[in-house]
C-alpha cells in the first residue's frame, strides 16, 4: 500500500491526470459558429443601413398555464445577442405570419403549436438601419418539450410570470408588460 501511496503523489501521476489546457486558437465548434452567429448579425445591420428593406417578423408569447396559480412563458437566449427573448424570427415567401411563426417556434425550441394562436400586436422596428414589423402571437395550445439547438438558441426555459429573469432583454419585457396589462399595447418594439 505504500508503494501505491508514493507512487499516486508523485509528480509523474499528477501531470498524468491534469488535462492539457485548449490554447485559444483552437476554439471549439459550438464557440466558433456563436462568433460566426454574431457576426452575420452584425453584417445583416451594415446590409440594412445600406439596403433598407422592409422586413417581417414574428414572436411567440409561448404560455404554460397547466398550474393556473403560476403561468410560466417560455424564453430563449441567443448564442449572438445577449438577454432572453421570445422564440421567433423572419417570414418567408409564400408564408403566412401564422406559419412563420408555427415554424420558428418549431426550429428554435422544438415545440409544436397545436392550437390556432391568438394575434397579440403587430410592431413596428427601426434599429441599425433596419425597417421591420414584428407580429406577436400568444400560443396556450402546444406539444414537445423545449429544447435548445445548443447552436442558434443556447438555452430555453419557462419562467413564472411573477418571477422574470434579471436580463430579460428590454423589448421583450415591455411585450410582458403590455400582455399582463400593466401598460398599453405600443406601436413600437
Amino acid at each position: 500500500m505504500t508503494d501505491l501511496a508514493a507512487s499516486s503523489t508523485s509528480p509523474r501521476a499528477s501531470t498524468d491526470t491534469k488535462a492539457s489546457p485548449i490554447p485559444a486558437h483552437h476554439a471549439t465548434p459550438r464557440t466558433m459558429m456563436a462568433r460566426l452567429l454574431r457576426l452575420a448579425w452584425t453584417l445583416r445591420g451594415v446590409w440594412h443601413r445600406i439596403a433598407r428593406p422592409l422586413t417581417m417578423g414574428v414572436r411567440a408569447i409561448i404560455i404554460d398555464d397547466s398550474d393556473p396559480a403560476a403561468p410560466c412563458v417560455l424564453l430563449i437566449r441567443h448564442s449572438y445577442v445577449d438577454g432572453w427573448h421570445f422564440p421567433g424570427g423572419g417570414v418567408g415567401r409564400g408564408e403566412t405570419l401564422a406559419d412563420a411563426m408555427r415554424r420558428e417556434v418549431r426550429e428554435e425550441v422544438g415545440l409544436i403549436a397545436d392550437r390556432p394562436a391568438q394575434p397579440f400586436g403587430i410592431y413596428a422596428r427601426f434599429r441599425n438601419g433596419a425597417s421591420d414589423h414584428v407580429a406577436v402571437y400568444v400560443v396556450r395550445g402546444w406539444s414537445g418539450t423545449p429544447k435548445a439547438d445548443g447552436v442558434e438558441i443556447v438555452e430555453t426555459r419557462f419562467f413564472p410570470l411573477d418571477r422574470l429573469p434579471a436580463d430579460l432583454s428590454p423589448a421583450t419585457g415591455r411585450r410582458l408588460e403590455e400582455f399582463l396589462g400593466r401598460r398599453p399595447v405600443a406601436e413600437r418594439w
